[in-house]
């Protein structure tokens, strides 16, 4: 019976230090709408970024929001600064304005991750493909999931609210 007990207190210690440590997301800012930041993302990803040391308030900022992020790089167009890092071996992208709000956040995950709503919709649309990479994206008060099928040579991308709605979908 001691024994049993001593486990069970074991047992809660560990997930309450796995509880503790786990990397929880940032906010992503309030300054803007989420029509704004779209329209912000859309023009940084179609102007010419280049590699950046960003301002260190700018640097603080990101270590706060990631304080595990390791293998960090930046770039920068039009004011809008793109950092790509990993954190426990997965990939994540953020983006933040000159001022250091943190605009939108992109996040590699795993299928299993997926709530079922979004799943069942990207196997409703493409039943015989396969899931091959997955990021679930905050933007704004929006959660997104962008996901690429295959079926043999044939590959999709599509871009899922996490309603369940399609709001793109692309054919390679």
């Amino acid at each position: 019976m001691k024994l049993l007990k001593l486990l069970s207190i074991v047992a809660g210690c560990f997930f309450f230090t796995q509880a503790a440590t786990a990397q929880s997301s940032p906010a992503i800012s309030a300054e803007y709408s989420n029509e704004a930041i779209a329209s912000l993302i859309r023009k940084y990803k179609m102007s010419h970024s280049h590699d950046v040391i960003p301002p260190a308030e700018l640097a603080a900022k990101f270590k706060a929001d990631f304080p595990r992020a390791y293998k960090v790089e930046w770039e920068v167009a039009d004011g809008i600064y793109e950092v790509e890092f990993d954190i426990k071996f997965r990939d994540y992208t953020a983006y933040y304005d000159a001022k250091g709000n943190l605009l939108m956040t992109e996040e590699e995950i795993y299928r299993s991750e997926l709530p079922a709503i979004v799943k069942n919709a990207a196997e409703t649309k493409y039943p015989k493909y396969s899931f091959e990479d997955i990021d679930r994206i905050r933007r704004g008060t929006e959660v997104f999931y962008e996901i690429e099928m295959e079926l043999r040579d044939a590959e999709v991308k599509l871009l899922i609210k996490s309603d369940g709605t399609v709001l793109e979908e692309r054919i390679d």
